[in-house]
Protein backbone atom coordinates (compact mmCIF):
# COMPACT_ATOMS: atom_id res chain seq x y z
CA UNK A 1 0.00 0.00 0.00
CA UNK A 2 1.54 3.20 -0.91
CA UNK A 3 1.70 6.00 1.32
CA UNK A 4 -0.14 8.33 -0.18
CA UNK A 5 -2.60 8.29 -2.85
CA UNK A 6 -6.13 10.14 -3.96
CA UNK A 7 -9.52 8.09 -3.13
CA UNK A 8 -13.25 9.14 -2.84
CA UNK A 9 -15.40 8.64 -0.63
CA UNK A 10 -16.48 4.98 0.04
CA UNK A 11 -13.57 3.63 -1.66
CA UNK A 12 -11.82 0.90 0.48
CA UNK A 13 -8.08 2.29 1.21
CA UNK A 14 -6.98 -0.39 3.93
CA UNK A 15 -7.38 -3.71 5.66
CA UNK A 16 -5.45 -5.10 8.76
CA UNK A 17 -4.88 -1.49 9.98
CA UNK A 18 -6.47 1.03 12.24
CA UNK A 19 -8.52 3.91 10.50
CA UNK A 20 -7.84 7.39 11.84
CA UNK A 21 -9.28 10.45 10.68
CA UNK A 22 -11.99 10.96 7.57
CA UNK A 23 -12.28 6.99 7.17
CA UNK A 24 -14.66 4.12 8.76
CA UNK A 25 -14.11 1.05 9.41
CA UNK A 26 -16.65 -2.19 8.70
CA UNK A 27 -15.87 -5.81 8.82
CA UNK A 28 -11.60 -5.07 9.79
CA UNK A 29 -12.09 -3.27 6.33
CA UNK A 30 -11.23 0.84 6.18
CA UNK A 31 -12.89 2.77 3.83
CA UNK A 32 -12.63 6.64 2.88
CA UNK A 33 -15.27 9.70 3.99
CA UNK A 34 -13.85 12.02 2.16
CA UNK A 35 -12.48 12.77 -1.36
CA UNK A 36 -8.50 13.06 -0.08
CA UNK A 37 -5.58 11.09 0.00
CA UNK A 38 -4.26 8.92 2.28
CA UNK A 39 -1.69 9.20 4.72
CA UNK A 40 -0.34 6.86 6.82
CA UNK A 41 1.59 7.10 10.13
CA UNK A 42 2.11 4.98 13.09
CA UNK A 43 0.11 1.92 11.83
CA UNK A 44 -2.76 4.28 11.67
CA UNK A 45 -4.38 5.27 8.14
CA UNK A 46 -5.79 9.04 7.60
CA UNK A 47 -7.49 10.60 4.80
CA UNK A 48 -6.54 14.48 3.95
CA UNK A 49 -8.69 16.88 2.38
CA UNK A 50 -7.34 17.43 -1.51
CA UNK A 51 -9.11 20.87 -0.69
CA UNK A 52 -7.65 24.20 1.11
CA UNK A 53 -9.67 26.67 2.04
CA UNK A 54 -9.50 29.85 -0.05
CA UNK A 55 -7.48 32.82 1.49
CA UNK A 56 -8.98 36.20 0.12
CA UNK A 57 -6.67 39.08 -1.54
CA UNK A 58 -7.17 42.06 -2.97
CA UNK A 59 -8.08 42.62 -6.12
CA UNK A 60 -8.76 38.80 -7.29
CA UNK A 61 -12.14 37.98 -8.34
CA UNK A 62 -13.81 35.33 -6.59
CA UNK A 63 -17.26 33.19 -7.34
CA UNK A 64 -19.68 34.07 -4.45
CA UNK A 65 -23.20 32.76 -3.36
CA UNK A 66 -24.82 35.16 -1.55
CA UNK A 67 -26.40 33.85 1.93
CA UNK A 68 -27.97 36.81 3.61
CA UNK A 69 -28.53 40.43 3.79
CA UNK A 70 -29.48 43.34 6.04
CA UNK A 71 -30.42 47.10 5.17
CA UNK A 72 -27.12 48.17 3.49
CA UNK A 73 -25.23 44.77 2.72
CA UNK A 74 -25.17 41.44 1.15
CA UNK A 75 -23.48 38.91 2.83
CA UNK A 76 -20.85 36.41 0.35
CA UNK A 77 -19.61 32.63 0.62
CA UNK A 78 -16.70 32.94 -0.93
CA UNK A 79 -15.36 29.44 -0.19
CA UNK A 80 -13.33 30.81 2.78
CA UNK A 81 -13.15 31.15 6.47
CA UNK A 82 -14.31 34.13 5.76
CA UNK A 83 -17.52 36.08 4.57
CA UNK A 84 -17.49 38.62 2.42
CA UNK A 85 -19.47 41.48 2.60
CA UNK A 86 -20.51 43.52 -0.47
CA UNK A 87 -22.05 46.88 0.03
CA UNK A 88 -24.68 48.24 -2.06
CA UNK A 89 -22.55 51.37 -2.66
CA UNK A 90 -20.47 48.87 -4.07
CA UNK A 91 -23.40 47.47 -6.43
CA UNK A 92 -23.21 48.49 -10.12
CA UNK A 93 -26.73 49.80 -9.67
CA UNK A 94 -28.37 52.25 -7.76
CA UNK A 95 -30.50 50.62 -4.90
CA UNK A 96 -31.89 52.00 -1.71
CA UNK A 97 -31.57 50.90 1.53
CA UNK A 98 -33.51 47.53 2.71
CA UNK A 99 -34.55 47.02 -1.11
CA UNK A 100 -31.63 44.46 -1.33
CA UNK A 101 -33.72 41.41 -2.12
CA UNK A 102 -34.97 42.82 -5.85
CA UNK A 103 -31.21 42.80 -6.63
CA UNK A 104 -29.64 39.66 -5.21
CA UNK A 105 -31.41 36.97 -3.47
CA UNK A 106 -29.83 34.37 -1.38
CA UNK A 107 -28.57 31.20 -3.23
CA UNK A 108 -27.63 33.58 -6.09
CA UNK A 109 -24.52 33.36 -7.45
CA UNK A 110 -22.11 36.28 -8.42
CA UNK A 111 -18.69 37.36 -10.15
CA UNK A 112 -17.30 39.56 -7.73
CA UNK A 113 -13.65 41.13 -6.66
CA UNK A 114 -12.05 41.38 -3.28
CA UNK A 115 -11.88 45.14 -2.13
CA UNK A 116 -10.18 44.91 1.04
CA UNK A 117 -9.03 42.01 3.77
CA UNK A 118 -9.15 43.62 8.01
CA UNK A 119 -6.82 42.62 10.13
CA UNK A 120 -10.03 41.29 11.94
CA UNK A 121 -10.25 39.19 8.48
CA UNK A 122 -13.15 41.13 7.35
CA UNK A 123 -13.86 41.12 3.58
CA UNK A 124 -15.13 43.62 1.40
CA UNK A 125 -16.15 42.98 -2.42
CA UNK A 126 -17.39 45.17 -5.43
CA UNK A 127 -19.64 44.07 -8.05
CA UNK A 128 -19.27 47.74 -9.73
CA UNK A 129 -16.28 46.78 -12.32
CA UNK A 130 -15.80 45.18 -15.39
CA UNK A 131 -16.51 41.24 -15.81
CA UNK A 132 -18.53 41.53 -12.25
CA UNK A 133 -22.18 40.72 -12.81
CA UNK A 134 -24.66 37.83 -11.61
CA UNK A 135 -24.44 34.49 -13.23
CA UNK A 136 -27.32 33.05 -14.59
CA UNK A 137 -27.77 29.42 -14.75
CA UNK A 138 -25.07 27.19 -15.76
CA UNK A 139 -23.17 24.88 -12.68
CA UNK A 140 -21.06 25.49 -10.57
CA UNK A 141 -18.10 22.64 -8.93
CA UNK A 142 -15.09 23.26 -6.63
CA UNK A 143 -11.61 22.17 -6.59
CA UNK A 144 -8.77 23.24 -4.73
CA UNK A 145 -7.75 27.04 -4.88
CA UNK A 146 -4.40 26.04 -5.74
CA UNK A 147 -5.28 23.98 -8.52
CA UNK A 148 -6.94 27.43 -10.28
CA UNK A 149 -4.10 28.59 -12.45
CA UNK A 150 -3.47 24.91 -13.61
CA UNK A 151 -7.08 25.22 -15.03
CA UNK A 152 -6.47 28.92 -16.50
CA UNK A 153 -3.14 27.61 -17.76
CA UNK A 154 -0.05 29.81 -19.01
CA UNK A 155 -1.27 32.27 -20.94
CA UNK A 156 -4.79 30.86 -20.28
CA UNK A 157 -3.88 28.04 -22.97
CA UNK A 158 -6.25 25.29 -20.45
CA UNK A 159 -9.24 27.45 -20.26
CA UNK A 160 -9.66 28.09 -24.49
CA UNK A 161 -8.86 24.27 -24.74
CA UNK A 162 -11.93 23.82 -22.42
CA UNK A 163 -14.10 26.54 -23.99
CA UNK A 164 -13.22 25.40 -27.52
CA UNK A 165 -13.63 21.66 -26.95
CA UNK A 166 -16.96 21.77 -24.98
CA UNK A 167 -18.40 25.19 -26.55
CA UNK A 168 -18.83 26.33 -22.49
CA UNK A 169 -19.26 29.68 -21.16
CA UNK A 170 -16.48 28.66 -18.29
CA UNK A 171 -15.39 31.19 -15.64
CA UNK A 172 -13.18 30.37 -13.00
CA UNK A 173 -12.76 32.49 -9.77
CA UNK A 174 -9.61 32.26 -7.43
CA UNK A 175 -11.60 30.78 -4.58
CA UNK A 176 -11.84 27.50 -6.17
CA UNK A 177 -15.41 27.95 -7.72
CA UNK A 178 -15.56 26.92 -10.99
CA UNK A 179 -19.05 27.95 -13.43
CA UNK A 180 -19.88 26.27 -16.20
CA UNK A 181 -23.13 26.55 -18.82
CA UNK A 182 -23.96 25.10 -21.64
CA UNK A 183 -25.23 22.05 -23.35
CA UNK A 184 -25.58 19.33 -20.49
CA UNK A 185 -23.21 16.53 -21.88
CA UNK A 186 -20.79 19.57 -22.52
CA UNK A 187 -20.75 20.64 -19.26
CA UNK A 188 -20.43 16.94 -17.96
CA UNK A 189 -17.64 16.68 -20.25
CA UNK A 190 -16.29 20.38 -18.84
CA UNK A 191 -16.35 18.69 -15.47
CA UNK A 192 -14.76 15.87 -15.50
CA UNK A 193 -11.90 17.31 -17.46
CA UNK A 194 -11.53 20.06 -15.33
CA UNK A 195 -11.51 17.41 -12.65
CA UNK A 196 -8.82 15.65 -14.48
CA UNK A 197 -6.70 18.55 -14.28
CA UNK A 198 -7.24 18.99 -10.27
CA UNK A 199 -5.87 15.18 -10.30
CA UNK A 200 -3.16 15.51 -12.27
CA UNK A 201 -1.77 19.11 -11.78
CA UNK A 202 1.63 17.72 -10.95
CA UNK A 203 2.25 16.18 -14.23
CA UNK A 204 3.63 17.99 -17.76
CA UNK A 205 2.47 18.13 -20.72
CA UNK A 206 -1.19 18.45 -19.37
CA UNK A 207 -2.56 21.06 -21.82
CA UNK A 208 -2.38 18.36 -24.67
CA UNK A 209 -3.40 15.50 -22.90
CA UNK A 210 -6.29 17.33 -21.78
CA UNK A 211 -7.10 18.34 -25.52
CA UNK A 212 -6.57 14.73 -26.43
CA UNK A 213 -9.25 13.47 -23.65
CA UNK A 214 -11.59 15.80 -24.92
CA UNK A 215 -11.28 14.92 -28.40
CA UNK A 216 -11.60 11.57 -27.88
Amino acid sequence: MSNRRTVIPGEFIAEGIKGGKNTYTEEGKVYSKIYGFTDVSEDIIKVLPNKTKYVPKPTEKVIGIIKGFDFRNWYLDINSPYDARLPISLHPEYIESGELAEHLEIGDTVIAEIVSVGNDQDVDVKMDGKGLKKLEGGKIIEISPSKVPRVIGKNASMISVLKKETKCNIYVGQNGRVWIRGEVDEVKRATEAIKLIEEKAHTSGLTDKIKEFLQN
